[in-house]
């Protein structure tokens, strides 16, 4: 399990004028709880087990930038991100719904709701076109081993068929940096390449430095 809190969400805010924060897979509602420390427009999170999705109501009702919507995460993406104007953080973190719960096993539902990774994506992908958001993707490990900080994925986690972030390659090389991070159990992040040319750009690559990696981590 990720920890959205692991990144500057403020940074990242203000390199990629991100106006919404949008979250798949809320279980208790601290990343929500993380964006709200940023000065977003809006905070939005998607959770499918009903009990979750109403314990996070209750817990921010009080404040309007919220939504929580109860839902799978790709309805909810398809019904929301017409509706959305600007740029989006998007924090996807939906795999095995209700499993760190206790609410469903790590085996349990069909493939496409266990890890809706690679169909969240393409959704976005068709509906975002003309945007430049920000993704901070969860679990790498899930789909290809490496040398992660809490070890590769356990063998009742592993997907069907073959393991690889194929598809996040061919939907995101050509607009966006892609990052492989190895803390927690591993995350990929993609970031806009002009925005990121921009902001991390030093005379030195004019020699042949290759552009630093920044992986907008807290610490």
């Amino acid at each position: 399990m990720g920890k959205i809190q692991r990144f500057d969400l403020t940074r990242l805010q203000k390199d990629f004028s991100t106006k919404v924060f949008f979250e798949t897979g809320t279980f208790t509602g601290d990343g929500v709880a993380w964006a709200l420390q940023t000065p977003f427009d809006k905070v939005e999170s998607v959770e499918i087990v009903p009990e979750l999705a109403q314990k996070c109501r209750e817990r921010f009702s009080g404040n309007d930038k919220v939504i929580i919507h109860q839902s799978d995460s790709v309805t909810a993406l398809q019904q929301r991100l017409p509706q959305i104007k600007g740029n989006i953080l998007f924090w996807l973190d939906a795999h095995f719904p209700g499993a760190d719960a206790g609410l469903q096993s790590y085996e349990g539902e069909a493939e496409n709701i266990r890890l809706p990774l690679e169909e969240e994506l393409r959704t976005i992908a068709s509906l975002r076109k003309k945007n430049r958001d920000v993704f901070i993707l969860d679990d790498l490990r899930i789909y290809e081993d490496g040398n992660y900080e809490n070890g590769n994925v356990p063998a009742d986690a592993l997907p069907v068929g073959s393991r690889n972030i194929d598809f996040v390659i061919e939907l995101f090389e050509p607009t966006h940096r892609i990052m492989r991070l190895y803390r927690d159990e591993g995350y990929i992040l993609l970031l806009p390449k002009k925005k990121y040319f921009q902001k991390h750009f030093r005379i030195s690559n004019l020699f042949g430095k290759p552009l630093e990696d920044d992986p907008y981590y807290v610490d």
